[in-house]
């Protein structure tokens, strides 16, 4: 419970951090790369619709219009011309992406007739009149400094009933249409792209307020005169919809699915057409259907770059948009509620189940935390709610790192600080041991057939007697120092200190089945290393020290004795006594090490043995069998 406790802290604690750097601007960028996978990943095949026809004023039109009437920008009277020629169609909706925000003040001839701008904007006012033409206004310009609320106000604009409290993105300027095209306009619409901090242009802001008046978009606006409705044609949540630009319909070859016809044609067939000749360009053709006219020419620098598609003209960008519209393709920002219970909720259930795994599977875990995170983000913006992705995340990273390193600085710390102290009092087998299977570490034995070792040392008392306490326990502690890794090197496992005397088992907890010769060979190691100490001690002038070793195997009672708040790893048996005893008798034989018959026959190497014959030890009537052991051959 405290570990699950810990770790949903660390989760909630990785949320608030996330949350913080999900306000820098970087995080916004990589947020918006993410939506740019969503987007690819999301794309279905549908195809496009195919009542939309693109009119481009591309380089042919600028070309073929040059000599007749001049460079870009053209007079107004051009573009009656394109509108005259859809009125002969009746389009459903005529979608007109060029800026008339002022007065043509140009005079020039047609057929030696001359024309003031005047003339000319009244001409596309009157051609504009008898068709659903949305016109734009410049929602694009940033207040100039100083002029904050010195914007003139704003004429009353024919367009979509929208209500007052519609959600929509504020503009600090916005510049209608000229005065003459304002009453000829079906619907007077914004142009603003909202381009984001990396270029793309991703989201298409549907209505933006100026003032006290709500502007749709060019497409919105479209849509709903394509639709036959006078309202709203999208439902916006309650919340500032954007509509994804996502040319999921786009042909294989990336180019657009909607078909297209140059500018310079339609004004070409208009003139044949007035001249009685049959056009190049049947007005039926356009009978019925949703006309975008735009620019796609590269000297007119109307080209954006969206994320499924590359670079684009921006009337293709109305047309997508469109048909997004009319399918019903909108995307929504989750509200913030549901994305704080996303990053939050998933950090912090990650994080108690992280708390009860390892580092390995704590990271297994993050994987699948990610993909599943990742995975409902996708099915949710597929479904039109865009959820953000990196916070969570992140979120999710924070809280995997989190956890690792609470492991490794605090609970990892405690386990070496107890692994430090453990091993100075059991040897590492028996660590190893009890940590490989903690539940072994129960009161209770099991017989088993191993060796125990005990060495004493000889005369120690007399010594301790005639120095110094604090001498003879760092004397004590260099022999102990000497000895103890001996024990060990040789796999052995040290009991307990008694004293002056060492217990050591070998075959326990461990299976060894070659405990018999790991002891004698323990005996000999540490009868040279005490040889070479006592050189060490009289060259200090400090006194030297003699051992006395005894070995037996046999059959023991080998596991843990105490209580369950204490105990300790050991062995109980008559064999165990009987090892005692024999480390006794080296004074009265003036050996060093001796085992017992049952050790001898055990052996396994060649060793010197001598046999000293049949004893009595204390507390048996049985004679046995002792040698006592030289080097190892």
């Amino acid at each position: 419970m405290r570990k699950a406790l810990i770790g949903a802290g660390i989760g909630l604690l990785s949320a608030l951090l996330a949350l913080l750097i999900g306000r820098l601007p970087f995080a916004d960028i990589v947020e918006l790369k993410t939506y740019d996978w969503r987007m690819r990943a999301t794309a279905g095949s549908a195809p496009a619709r195919d009542d939309i026809v693109l009119v481009t004023i591309d380089e042919e039109s600028l070309r073929g219009l040059e000599p007749l009437v001049g460079r870009w920008p053209w007079p107004r009277l051009v573009h009656a011309q394109l509108l005259n020629f859809l009125a002969r169609a009746q389009p459903r909706a005529v979608l007109y992406d060029v800026l008339f925000t002022e007065q043509d003040r140009r005079k020039f001839f047609v057929q030696e007739d001359e024309w003031t701008g005047a003339d000319s904007d009244a001409a596309l006012a009157d051609a504009a009149r008898v068709l659903p033409v949305v016109f734009p206004g410049d929602a694009v310009p940033e207040a100039l400094e100083g002029q904050a609320g010195a914007a003139p106000a704003l004429p009353a604009l024919p367009g979509l009933k929208l209500p007052a409290d519609l959600p929509a993105e504020s503009r600090p300027v916005f510049v209608p249409p000229m005065a003459p095209l304002i009453p000829a306009s079906r619907v007077v619409a914004h142009n603003f792209a909202a381009l984001d901090a990396d270029g793309p242009w991703r989201r298409y802001i549907p209505f933006v307020k100026y003032q006290q008046t709500i502007v749709p978009s060019l497409a919105v606006a479209t849509a709903a005169l394509a639709q036959g409705l006078d309202g709203n044609p999208i439902r916006t949540g309650g919340a500032i919809l954007r509509i994804p630009i996502d040319f999921r319909s786009r042909r294989p070859d990336g180019s657009s699915p909607y078909p297209r016809v140059s500018f310079y044609r339609l004004f070409y067939a208009e003139q044949q057409a007035l001249s009685g000749e049959t056009p190049v360009e049947a007005p039926e053709r356009f009978t019925n259907k949703i006309v975008v006219v735009g620019a796609t020419a590269s000297a007119l620098d109307d080209v954006f770059t969206v994320p499924t598609a590359g670079k684009v003209g921006g009337l293709e960008v109305h047309a997508a948009v469109v048909d997004s519209i009319l399918a019903a393709r909108t995307l929504a920002a989750a509200p913030r509620a549901r994305a704080l219970a996303l990053t939050i909720g998933s950090a912090v259930a990650f994080g108690v189940l992280a708390s009860l795994a390892g580092p390995w599977l704590t990271m297994a875990l993050a994987a699948l935390a990610w993909f599943a995170v990742t995975l409902f983000a996708t099915r949710q913006f597929e479904g039109g709610l865009s959820y953000p992705l990196v916070v969570p995340l992140v979120a999710l990273a924070l809280t995997t790192l989190g956890d690792i390193a609470y492991e490794y600085f605090v609970e990892g710390r405690e386990k070496r600080r107890v692994k430090r102290l453990f091993s100075r009092f059991v040897s590492k087998d028996v660590y190893r041991q009890i940590l490989a299977d903690p539940d072994g570490a129960h009161l209770g034995g099991q017989r088993r057939m191993m060796t125990v070792l005990f060495s004493d040392i000889r005369g120690f008392t007399t010594v301790s007697e005639q120095g110094q306490p604090e001498a003879i326990v760092a004397q004590l502690n260099e022999y102990f120092s000497r000895m103890v890794p001996i024990v060990f090197d040789h796999r052995g496992t040290i009991d307990k200190f008694v004293g002056d005397m060492i217990m050591a088992l070998y075959g326990a907890p461990l299976d060894d089945p070659d405990h018999a010769d790991h002891a004698v060979e323990t005996a000999l190691a540490m009868s040279a290393a005490l040889a070479q100490l006592n050189r060490e001690w009289a060259a200090n002038g400090r006194p030297e020290l003699d051992i006395g070793i005894g070995i037996n195997t046999g059959e023991m009672v080998a596991g843990n004795l105490g209580s369950e708040d204490i105990m300790s790893y050991t062995v109980i048996g008559d064999q165990v006594n009987l090892g005692a005893r024999l480390e006794s008798l080296n004074k009265e034989f003036h050996t060093r090490v001796i085992i017992s018959e049952s050790t001898a026959a055990a052996l396994k190497g060649r060793y010197d043995m001598r046999a000293l014959g049949e004893v009595v030890v204390k507390g048996k009537s049985v004679a046995v069998k002792i040698f006592s052991v030289g080097e190892s051959r």
